[in-house]
């Protein structure tokens, strides 16, 4: 190999670990550890109908229980009153939850809310 083309190469690896920097930076990635990280935390879902003035199904689970369920592959599933929301389905979205923020799925005519909170 030539030297130009060496230097060719070199300038061109370069402009690659520029752009994904850049790129990585404009997508801003969310943190590796979220705010639940080494904390007791619980995952709370309620399934609320219209009419109803109380929650029809409310429900807490540690989150240990569920990380364990899922990499195990079991299905984490809630089934109350014909409504059947898949947990395992959620979980990405679940965990890159901010604090205090609650996940809400439709399911025909109910309102599921789903979110993680921290025991005290």
């Amino acid at each position: 190999m030539s030297r130009t083309s060496k230097t060719l190469i070199g300038l061109l690896i370069f402009f690659c670990l520029a752009v994904g920097i850049f790129w990585t930076l404009r997508l801003n990635p969310p943190s590796p550890m979220p705010w639940w990280w080494r904390k007791d935390a619980q995952i709370h879902v309620e399934v609320w109908e219209p009419g109803k003035d109380m929650a029809t199904v409310a429900m807490t689970m540690p989150k240990k229980t569920f990380d364990t369920m899922f990499a195990l592959g079991m299905p984490a599933m809630i089934s109350a009153h014909g409504h059947k929301i898949y947990l395992n389905e959620l979980r990405s979205r679940l965990d890159r939850l901010p604090r205090g923020q609650k996940l809400k799925v439709e399911d025909g005519d109910a309102t599921v809310y789903v979110w993680i909170d921290v025991k005290e």
